[in-house]
C-alpha cells in the first residue's frame, strides 16, 4: 500500500511542478526553462581616470604656552 501511495503522491508532484512551470510562463511571457545562449557584448569601454592625488602639507606645530 505504501509503495503505490509513493508513487501516486509523485505523480501528482510532477503534475503540480509542470502546471506551475506553465503558469510561470504564461505569467513572464516566456518559458522558464528554455535558456537563451546569449554570448556577451565586446565593447570597448573608457578606461578609469583618476585624479592625481591631493598634497598634504605638514603645518608646524604651534605651542601657546
Amino acid at each position: 500500500m505504501l509503495p503505490q501511495l509513493l508513487i501516486k503522491m509523485l505523480q501528482i508532484i510532477k503534475i503540480q511542478y509542470q502546471i506551475i512551470i506553465y503558469l510561470l510562463g504564461v505569467l513572464f511571457g516566456k518559458s522558464l526553462t528554455d535558456w537563451d545562449d546569449e554570448e556577451p557584448v565586446n565593447q570597448s569601454y573608457q578606461k578609469l581616470q583618476v585624479d592625481e592625488l591631493p598634497v598634504i602639507e605638514t603645518l608646524p606645530r604651534l605651542d601657546y604656552r
